[in-house]
């Protein structure tokens, strides 16, 4: 009994590290000791309402800061998590606001 009670809690703590947010271009997030900013965002997806042969592609570039390490990543919506010095980063949503207006972009973060 013990041991199914420690297997609980444990798995409920690893699912419990995975935190969701939500940014647009220039806006920093902070992930525990981890800084997430998003630089940039290029929207070739098909507008709405529209006719196209293709889905398209979202793709965000992101900072990463945690101490003294920095990285650049490039995230891809549909596309796979990447591991940074924060966790595991992965681009799950993308909202437009507008037609000229800004991304807000949506990620998920597990850390480890």
């Amino acid at each position: 009994m013990k041991r199914l009670f420690s297997l609980l809690l444990w798995s409920g703590c690893s699912l419990a590290s995975a935190a969701p947010f939500t940014l647009a271009p220039g806006q920093t997030a902070q992930a525990g000791p981890a800084r997430i900013t998003l630089l940039s965002v290029q929207d070739g997806r098909c507008p709405p309402r529209a006719l196209c042969l293709m889905a398209g592609e979202l793709t965000a570039k992101v900072m990463v800061t945690r101490g003294n390490t920095t990285r650049t990543l490039t995230l891809r919506l549909p596309g796979q998590a990447q591991g940074t010095p924060a966790g595991t980063l992965k681009l799950t949503a993308a909202t437009r606001l507008g037609e000229r207006r800004a991304q807000k972009l949506t990620f998920d973060l597990v850390r480890p």
